[in-house]
Formats: structure tokens, C-alpha cells, sequence
């Protein structure tokens, strides 16, 4: 049996959903510390692509 990355496992991709939360949540902060309206939007959108990754996953891509 092959070892498989955990970056390749289901725990790694939530995982990794989480970082770009995290990141998208400084993004935000930075935005309204500028008065940026677009990069407070981008970072709205990265949290909620983000969010949404596993319920897409589970019941579109990987839908049995």
C-alpha cells in the first residue's frame, strides 16, 4: 500500500481550506486598516471559496 501525502487526504485539504481562511482574515484586516473596499472584497471572497470547498467537494465532485 502506497503512503499517501497529507496533502492529498481529505484532512489536508481541510487543512489547507483553513490556512486560506486564516490568511483571508488578515487580508480583510489589512484592507480595512487601508481603506481598501477591494481588498477587504478579495478576502471576503477567499473565505467564502474557501468555506465552501468541502460541501462542493462532498456533494458535486465526489458524489457517488
Amino acid at each position: 500500500m502506497e503512503k499517501q501525502s497529507f496533502w492529498k487526504t481529505r484532512a489536508g485539504h481541510l487543512t489547507l481550506a483553513f490556512i486560506v481562511i486564516m490568511a483571508a482574515f488578515f487580508l480583510i484586516m489589512a484592507g480595512l486598516a487601508m481603506g481598501s473596499e477591494a481588498v477587504c472584497v478579495v478576502g471576503f471572497v477567499l473565505i467564502a471559496a474557501a468555506m465552501l470547498y468541502s460541501p462542493v467537494e462532498v456533494y458535486l465532485l465526489k458524489r457517488k
